[in-house]
């Protein structure tokens, strides 16, 4: 008996090109170069094509089985595994590809049936990520463990078990696993996205961003290293790179949610308010299923007066999550501006109790018992004016001592957090946030900073030298920037590496 696909118009009409002068032995061969190369697209249209024409041909539905589950698509993955069962001729790992068939499709308990009796690497992952699926992480451990010593190709779970030990905390455990996964030939997606996850969370953002650079050159097609790239460009400040990206995946996926928000996130950081509000608008009804989305929905509300639908919205989203101290925070805000003081109260109270309150939290918890007409609302603001001072000398400390380790992303991330709890004109954080963006490259950020705190310091040395060594190095005004320095050094004779930037400057 034969069986048919059904195909999109689009699809079908990519089939009936894919045909059109090619044999199916010379497309299936196309198919499986393209499979190798993971650009599984292609490889699904040649295979697609082959198998319409010949139902029964084992080795293309093989490969479209595989296909499929590299594009996330485990309902078609699990019909060609159907297929080949009634073939006969189903291959040698496949427990293991309806193993990762049933935990796409969130059947965990179905997941560990496929690949019982199953002694390989492969198996111990399917395990291991269906006992994280059912929540026994216990389990999960022990699945991990043994796998590490079972036979067969690792990669995958070298890579997915130092995701579960980075999860956990264990970032020792995480590194030695993520090193052994890399090495592995050929390399698997998944230990491109782990290894950047590591190197995002010690705030190694530039080498996250060539991690995940190298991820998607690989393979190109990944949504997860395409979303890793963007949230570490994001991260960096690197709106201008984010557009084009975010611009190009929205029109070739208009209907994902993670590429929408990033989308309405750069116009909220302009400030377009009612732009972000126009775009999110249509999906309404699907927004709840990406928080910060729904969240950014929100405040575009608020931000132009829909303060009840804002209210809304973040009332249901605090249900779902509520530990989510942003959502939190919106939802007081909201409250405060529909003149509901007690129900800001009750929705803001939770921050006083936190260790770690932040500056904005326990104001708008003073403002929200000051507007309650509650007595104690002096004292959090005092407590939230304490709160503030106690973070910027831990944020300087910290950022002071990454200056002195060259971790320059943890610098950046530090003074620029000084920045904008505080009236934004410390020279001294600003003149060494300079210096930290030419660490990183960002002669042009770097720049901005340097200009500032010449401007509310212009007889400090130190502030002189580093404009003035950045107008000269990158070519933007070299004469204004050798004045600069000679100043400097006038001030400051005994400064080395003042008289370094001049001598230089003096050659051209």
């Amino acid at each position: 008996m034969k069986y048919a696909i059904r195909l999109s118009l689009p699809l079908a009409a990519a089939l009936l090109l894919a045909g059109c002068g090619a044999s199916p032995e010379e497309r299936l061969a196309r198919a499986e170069q393209a499979y190798a190369a993971h650009n599984y697209s292609a490889a699904r249209v040649d295979l697609a094509s082959v198998i319409q024409e010949a139902p029964e041909n084992a080795k293309a539905l093989e490969l479209l089985a595989r296909t499929y589950i590299d594009l996330s698509d485990p309902v078609s993955a699990g019909s060609m595994l159907e297929r080949l069962g009634r073939l006969g001729k189903l291959p040698a790992d496949a427990a293991i590809l309806q193993g990762n068939v049933d935990l796409m499709l969130g059947r965990y308990d179905k997941a560990l049936a496929a690949v019982e009796g199953d002694g390989s690497a492969e198996a111990y992952r399917v395990r291991a990520i269906a006992h994280i699926g059912l929540g026994d992480t216990a389990k999960a451990g022990e699945a991990f463990a043994a796998g590490e010593k079972a036979p067969g190709s690792k990669g995958r779970f070298l890579a997915d078990y130092a995701s579960f030990q980075l999860e956990n905390g264990n970032l020792a455990e995480a590194r030695r696993l993520a090193e052994l996964a890399a090495a592995e030939k050929p390399r698997p997606l998944n230990s491109y996205l782990t290894s950047a996850d590591l190197l995002a969370t010690d705030n190694r953002l530039d080498k996250a961003l060539t991690i995940f650079e190298a991820g998607l050159k690989a393979y190109p097609e990944s949504r997860a290293a395409l979303l890793g790239k963007i949230r570490v460009l994001d991260a960096l400040g690197k709106n201008e790179a984010v557009r084009p990206l975010v611009t190009k995946a929205l029109a070739d996926n208009p209907g994902d949610l993670d590429l929408a928000y990033f989308d309405a996130r750069l116009d909220a950081l302009d400030g377009k308010w009612q732009v972000v509000r126009d775009k999110l608008q249509p999906r309404e009804s699907v927004l709840e299923q990406q928080p910060q989305a729904n969240a950014l929905y929100a405040r575009a509300l608020l931000e132009l007066g829909q303060g009840e639908q804002a209210r809304a919205r973040l009332t249901s989203q605090l249900l779902r999550e509520p530990d989510n101290r942003q959502v939190r925070l919106l939802l007081g805000k909201a409250e405060l501006s529909l003149g509901d003081a007690s129900d800001a109260v009750e929705t803001l109270e939770p921050f006083a109790g936190l260790p770690d309150a932040t500056n904005e939290e326990l104001s708008l918890l003073a403002k929200a018992y000051k507007a309650a007409g509650r007595p104690d609302a002096a004292a959090v603001a005092q407590k939230a004016r304490e709160a503030a001072g106690a973070r910027i000398v831990s944020q300087l400390a910290s950022a002071d001592k990454a200056i002195r380790n060259r971790d320059w992303q943890t610098a950046i991330g530090d003074y620029e957090a000084i920045l904008r709890q505080t009236d934004g004109n410390n020279v001294l954080v600003l003149n060494n946030l300079a210096f930290a963006y030419t660490r990183v490259g960002d002669q042009a950020k770097a720049l901005t900073f340097a200009e500032k705190a010449l401007r509310l310091a212009p007889d400090n040395a130190s502030v002189m030298d580093t404009a003035g060594w950045l107008l000269h190095s990158t070519g933007k005004d070299r004469k204004r920037g050798l004045a600069l320095l000679e100043q400097a050094a006038r001030k400051a004779p005994d400064n080395a590496t003042i008289a370094s930037h001049l001598a230089q400057a003096r050659k051209g």
